[in-house]
């Protein structure tokens, strides 16, 4: 990877990581989870062990809400970003792009998503039966020390084979190819949303995930070290009842991907209002509501969203509370017509501009 960057211009890294959060709605403070809570969840993947120790920290109810945090592992700092309420799959977009982009800020060279499933109840039940015809139908190749095992627990044997890379394991079956209907639809949906708002991914059908706590999507995020090998930099997925019962996570919706940096950091939040707040009406405006964020965060404006939300209503009086100058709001006309109506939440007078022209007014006027 390239050296660690300060950040954008003058901010520091600290500073940028926080303000990308902001951006894609992780906007409460970030929860700071100790050494000591995160080995008191026993697992041994520390980017797993982070993020349920992160989103066991998330206690509100009855509506989609964002989190964020982190917990110093070894000589660096692993961030987890997570939504707790909500199936949608603008979620599972919030959480891979704010990764991502933290990813080629802090200066990780080609960083790439990666995306799979293992389904749900169902998917698993067919998967490991398959997987055990397999193993029978193939025993005399499987490696000596794992023949015992893989006739009575093949999804053990089928994650060792995975982590030896052996060559048996390029002829087992793929847990993508025997999802559900359901699962094969949430695939389906978040695939196509990322291709809707710009985030590039591609499929790893050996992506295996923890079949222990999660269930359905899993992603990952890879980037090239110097030597041109590749290493999975992030990890991630929606957490099971298993995880619910098991770690105290209070939702069957909770999904987090832990991203992992080789230098420690500081969790910061950002200390200053927002500059505009950006408000959506129905599913294509918050399509572009969601690809105006970038161009926003790069261009150091402050800004930020609640693009789980529904209600109109709702998001004006949250925009209304965030003390931001601006409303950026887009409706389904002016999705179509890549337009923003930008309202002074001082003085309620708002113009209509065309969606590339928003960075300059509110950096203008700011």
């Amino acid at each position: 990877m390239r050296t660690l960057e300060r950040g954008r211009r003058h901010e520091s890294l600290e500073k940028s990581i926080a303000s990308i959060a902001f951006a894609y709605g992780f906007s409460a403070p970030p929860v700071q989870v100790s050494r000591k809570a995160v080995s008191s969840v026993k697992h041994d993947d520390p980017k797993t062990a982070v993020a349920l120790a992160v989103m066991k920290q998330q206690t509100a109810k009855g509506k989609p809400v964002q989190v964020w945090g982190g917990a110093r592992t070894g000589r660096g700092m692993t961030l987890t970003f997570g939504t707790v309420g909500t199936r949608a799959a603008i979620g599972n977009a919030l959480i891979v792009k704010t990764a991502l982009s933290i990813a080629e800020l802090a200066g990780f060279d080609s960083p790439a998503v990666s995306v799979s499933s293992i389904g749900d109840a169902e998917s698993k039940r067919r998967f490991t039966r398959e997987l055990g015809n397999f193993f029978k139908k193939n025993h005399d190749v499987v490696p000596e020390d794992l023949k015992a095992r893989a006739l009575h627990d093949p999804d053990a044997v089928y994650r060792e084979l995975l982590q030896r890379k052996d060559a048996l394991i390029e002829r087992a079956p793929r847990t993508i190819d025997y999802l559900s209907e359901s699962s094969r639809k949430t695939m389906l949906e978040t695939l196509s949303l990322f291709e809707s708002v710009g985030i590039p991914y591609s499929i790893d059908a050996r992506m295996h995930g923890e079949q222990a706590i999660h269930s359905e999507l899993i992603f990952g995020i890879d980037a090239t070290e110097r030597d041109g090998t590749k290493t999975r930099i992030a990890v991630g997925g929606r957490f099971n009842d298993t995880a619910r019962k098991s770690f105290g996570i209070d939702s069957d919706t909770a999904t987090a991907l832990s991203l992992s940096l080789p230098r420690d950091v500081d969790l910061d939040a950002v200390d200053r209002e927002p500059a505009c707040y950006v408000v959506h009406v129905g599913e294509a405006a918050r399509l572009k509501a969601f690809t105006l964020l970038e161009a926003l965060w790069r261009a150091h404006i402050a800004v930020t969203q609640t693009l789980m939300a529904e209600s109109f209503k709702e998001q004006i009086d949250l925009g209304k509370l965030s003390g931001a100058k601006y409303l950026a709001i887009i409706g389904q006309r002016e999705a179509l017509d890549n337009t923003i109506i930008i309202r002074n939440t001082a003085t309620q007078l708002q113009v209509t501009l065309p969606a590339d022209k928003l960075e300059a007014y509110v950096s203008r006027t700011r």
